[in-house]
């Protein structure tokens, strides 16, 4: 076997597919004939116009109306000629010149005087219907041309502008011309037109609309009910309600969106009816103004309750119109009663027995519980019935009462004697109705924490302190204590509440109260240094005993000696004294004592950590003092005591003192012998340094030879 047949070549791999072609640049193919066709079908609309502004006065009668004729008809045969077959853009185009060729006959015969209308709005309602039947005889002809679609509505509205110039019958026109766009729009459906009732309906709502603006203003202009039912100025309102349901009828059964048209045109239909019925009594007052609101909102609620499921939406629109009429003067009120209740006075200036200063309401002050009454039953009837709106309308209801007292000129204690625990902001303005709000708050809070509720536990641990804080300043305030009596009271009370319950978003909330008590004792003292001394200790003093009955706030006990050793270095700095010892030896002396009852309670435990801190601050501040003055009797006492913690440590094995003892006495030598160390010959230095990089290279090949060694070692092994 040859190599070859045993080893077959690589079957050559397939060619990659062609790139796909690079898109065209520039104009599309469709889009240049669109061009050229739009171009030419304006050139020759230009030529018409300047036909008749120069080549008119030279041109007989016959000869006139023979190129008008003549251009007229044979654009729009060219136009239906290319539609059939099937060249769209073309005849698009022609018959769009021959539309507006139709227009220039009609301008054309008028200056001829051919047609003897001197008034302009009465030829522009003939020019409208010249171009709205030529329009709809071209539809007829050829249902895919969209230019006489567009024209036939824009035909119409010219012919109903043109009627309504000369009538006082707006409203009759308007009604007409939403009548016609609708029959247009029906029959272009009919014959199977694509876009005359899309257009049709545009020119149909536009007429729709002015027809709704002069029934509304004719409405309002004549609000009573004798002009509106008796003189007739309100038949406008109901034709306009009656002409919104034209949609129900152009939209076919079940066809996708019918329910929802039907639902939308009814329902806009009874918000007219609804309007226009209460027509009389919007120009009455506020008061009557909310109760037809009231009335309506009941109404339209009761029919909502009893609407079949499939015509959800008619009556509540025109509920949720009449609760936006109904809403301003309840809301209105409502705020009246906020700034009532809330503008008795500056916080602790007025008496227990103050009473309200109502401000003149702008409606009667009933309408207030009215209205939320009637929303709330609305919302019964419409909503479906759950828990959460059960709970809103009772709110609603009693919060209701409330404002409408509000309105009247009651006492203030009324109110907090209602709202209960919640009355603390509004009772701001006694200081006494405030403390007794705040007393019933800790109560409340203390009752949760000692049941154990567990929903209410931990928003009871938070507010108890901050309560009891807010308590001891308003009782402080009634009696007259001064500010740093009121803090020291507050902290040494939060103290012992934080220590009898040890939880932590009591003890963070007591902490907080604490602090921001504190710093508006202090700073309100008289002596302030004094005062913080004093702060510090019982803060430190309770932190620290906290830490001792409590297990787990083993931890505080280092927060409690620094906030001890705190007041004591305030008090120092204030007396004047400014050696470091006094501030840090008594703060050392108690870690270095409780290390070591730590070492001789737990065999395991090292030194590093019971015993390094207190003797770091015990050296190290006197080591920088030393550093300054090295020859002093401070100096002398802390050599003597690194010499004392080397020898003891390295007795007792501890490695800590002999390692602080060690570089703190290291340091203090090596000072000591800095004044001599600059009168050292340069040999000197020189020489120390030549021996400390011999060393080094000593002891670097020592290594490499005891490597080699042990690498031959390894290879002899079997």
């Amino acid at each position: 076997m040859s190599y070859a047949a045993a080893y077959p070549a690589p079957a050559t791999p397939p060619p990659a597919p062609p790139a796909p072609p690079a898109p065209p640049a520039g104009l599309s193919a469709a889009s240049v004939p669109k061009i050229l066709l739009g171009l030419g079908a304006t050139c020759l609309l230009v030529a018409a116009v300047i036909f008749l502004a120069v080549a008119w006065s030279w041109l007989g009668v016959g000869g006139r109306t023979a190129v008008l004729l003549g251009l007229t008809v044979t654009t729009a045969l060219a136009g239906q000629w290319l539609a059939r077959r099937d060249l769209g853009v073309a005849a698009e185009a022609l018959t769009t010149v021959a539309l507006g060729l139709v227009v220039l006959d009609m301008v054309g015969a008028r200056h001829a005087l051919w047609i003897d209308v001197p008034a302009d709005d009465s030829f522009l309602a003939l020019l409208g219907g010249a171009l709205l039947t030529v329009s709809l005889v071209l539809c007829a002809s050829s249902t895919r041309l969209v230019a006489p679609q567009v024209a036939a509505p824009l035909g119409l509205g010219l012919a109903v502008i043109g009627v309504g110039v000369t009538t006082e019958h707006a409203q009759v026109v308007a009604t007409v011309a939403v009548l016609a766009f609708t029959a247009l729009a029906m029959l272009a459906r009919v014959v199977r037109l694509a876009v005359l009732p899309w257009t049709a309906g545009v020119g149909g709502s536009l007429s729709y609309l002015v027809l709704l603006d002069l029934a509304v203003v004719d409405a309002a202009e004549h609000p009573t009910v004798h002009e509106l039912w008796v003189d007739g100025h309100g038949v406008g309102m109901l034709v306009v309600c009656a002409l919104i349901l034209l949609p129900w009828a152009m939209v076919r059964g079940a066809r996708s969106g019918a329910g929802e048209v039907r639902q939308l045109v009814c329902a806009a239909s009874v918000s007219g009816l609804t309007w226009t019925v209460a027509v009389p009594v919007l120009d009455e007052s506020l008061t009557t103004i909310t109760l037809a609101a009231a009335a309506a909102t009941t109404l339209w609620a009761l029919v909502s309750a009893a609407a079949p499921p499939r015509w959800y939406a008619v009556p509540r629109v025109p509920l949720a119109g009449s609760a936006l009429v109904l809403f301003p003067a309840p809301l209105g009120l409502a705020a009246t009663a906020m700034v009532n209740l809330f503008s008795v006075a500056e916080p602790f200036t007025a008496a227990a027995a103050v009473r309200l200063d109502p401000a003149t309401p702008l409606a009667h002050p009933l309408l207030l519980s009215l209205g939320v009454a009637v929303a709330v039953l609305a919302a019964a009837l419409t909503l479906p019935r759950t828990r959460m709106l059960a709970w809103a309308s009772g709110a609603a209801l009693g919060g209701t009462v409330l404002l409408t007292a509000a309105l009247y000129p009651l006492p203030l204690w009324v109110f907090v004697a209602v709202l209960g625990p919640l009355g603390v902001v509004v009772a701001l303005p006694s200081a006494v109705l405030t403390l007794l709000v705040l007393a019933e708050i800790v109560l409340v809070a203390a009752a949760l924490l000692l049941r154990r509720v567990a929903p209410a536990e931990p928003v009871a641990a938070m507010v108890l302190p901050l309560a009891v804080a807010a308590l001891l300043w308003t009782g402080g305030h009634v009696l007259e204590v001064s500010f740093d009596v009121r803090s020291l009271v507050t902290l040494s009370t939060l103290a012992l509440l934080a220590i009898a319950v040890p939880r932590l978003e009591l003890e963070v909330c007591a902490a907080f109260a604490v602090a921001l008590s504190s710093v508006a004792g202090v700073d309100a003292a008289a002596d302030p240094s004094v005062s913080a001394a004093i702060h510090l200790t019982l803060a430190g003093a309770a932190v620290t005993t906290t830490a001792l009955v409590h297990r787990d706030h083993r931890q505080l006990a280092w927060l409690g000696g620094l906030l001890l050793a705190a007041a004591t270095w305030v008090r120092l700095y204030d007396v004047g004294v400014q050696a470091p010892e006094a501030y840090t030896l008594p703060t050392a002396v108690a870690l270095v004592l409780v290390g070591v009852y730590r070492l001789q309670q737990d065999f395991d435990a090292d030194t590093t950590t019971t015993l390094l801190p207190g003797l770091v601050l015990a050296t190290v501040p006197s080591l920088l003092w030393a550093l300054v003055d090295p020859v002093s009797l401070r100096a002398a006492l802390l050599g003597a005591g690194c010499l004392v913690l080397l020898l003891s440590g390295a007795a007792l094995r501890w490695s800590a003192p002999v390692v602080v003892g060690g570089l703190v006495g290291a340091v203090l030598v090596l000072r000591e012998l800095a004044p001599y160390a600059a009168q050292t010959p340069q040999w000197m230095l020189i020489g120390a340094a030549g021996t400390v990089l011999v060393g080094a290279g000593v002891t670097w090949e020592a290594r490499l030879r005891d490597l080699r060694r042990a690498a031959g070692y390894l290879g002899r092994l079997r």
